[in-house]
């Protein structure tokens, strides 16, 4: 009887082990496989050695840790009567600077506004294409026809790879105008392989001629500008992250930086607060 046992205890055993090995060959097998797909998904080996670069750099840990800590102030914020407004923003800016930035670059919506808003954003961000993606500068926009009006900025902060959309977006600003320009980022938030390539086949698609396109993206002329709108998000407005959007009010030039991609609600807040003040 105890032979039995020993016996069916071994044979238990060996099972356990041929599961285990079994086990290992499939996990190796399966983080192998996965790992190529991503490799592919950012064009390839070279890509996939700079995205991790990116990752294990301090600028990129420290966003992510930004963004999270939004996110959790977002959930964890205690609940606030809806009917009440925000009060307006007090801190005063240039309107030299913004009257500049307006001139220079491309607008959404009803030109003279009151409130516009600066959205400061980057194509690699996670939290940017959610904001993209929920349209919720649209919305706030769709709410204030006559009062609220927007302009996109680019905003790098996941280092080189961030810039070659960017610089696609400013060409095709160039090449097609704003209508082009507005058309042309939520399809680049769309996409998954941000490469060359397919930046090219988006501006075709928004109406760009392609060879303008190639060879204004291969002069890389606009790469001053992108690292300016960065250097003025920061500098003017205290953006430190991404979305970082600045809700201005034209009449009093005050503003308020609404950090993070909140929901419509937020927005409604301060620019209630901005048209019911005496």
């Amino acid at each position: 009887m105890a032979q039995e046992q020993k016996k069916d205890m071994s044979t238990v055993l060996v099972v356990l082990s041929a599961i285990t090995v079994l086990l290992t060959l499939y996990v190796g097998f399966f983080k192998k496989d996965a790992f190529s797909l991503e490799t592919m998904k950012v064009g390839g080996p070279e890509n996939m050695t700079l995205v991790q670069q990116l990752y294990n750099s301090d600028m990129y840990k420290t966003q992510q840790t930004q963004a999270i800590q939004q996110a959790l102030a977002s959930i964890t914020a205690p609940a606030t009567d809806t009917t009440e407004t925000a009060a307006p923003a007090t801190t005063t800016i240039d309107k030299a600077k913004i009257n500049a930035i307006k001139k220079a670059w491309y607008v959404e919506g009803k030109e003279n506004a009151r409130i516009i808003i600066l959205e400061y954003s980057e194509f690699l961000c996670p939290y940017c294409k959610r904001q993209s993606d929920d349209k919720t500068i649209e919305q706030v926009i769709s709410k204030y026809p006559n009062d609220v009006n927007m302009m996109f900025r680019n905003y790098i902060v996941h280092g080189e790879p961030a810039k070659a959309p960017a610089e696609a977006l400013e060409c095709v600003g160039e090449l097609g105008g704003s209508d082009a320009y507005y058309r042309y980022i939520p399809m680049v938030f769309a996409l998954d392989d941000k490469s060359e390539t397919n930046l090219v086949g988006l501006a075709k698609r928004v109406g760009v001629n392609e060879s303008k396109f190639t060879a204004c993206l291969k002069s890389d002329k606009h790469l001053t500008a992108i690292d300016d709108s960065t250097s003025e998000g920061r500098t003017l407005f205290g953006v430190n992250g991404t979305p970082g959007n600045v809700v201005i009010d034209n009449e009093k030039w005050t503003y308020t930086l609404v950090a993070g991609a909140y929901p419509v609600s937020e927005f409604v807040k301060v620019i209630d607060g901005i048209l019911n003040a005496k």
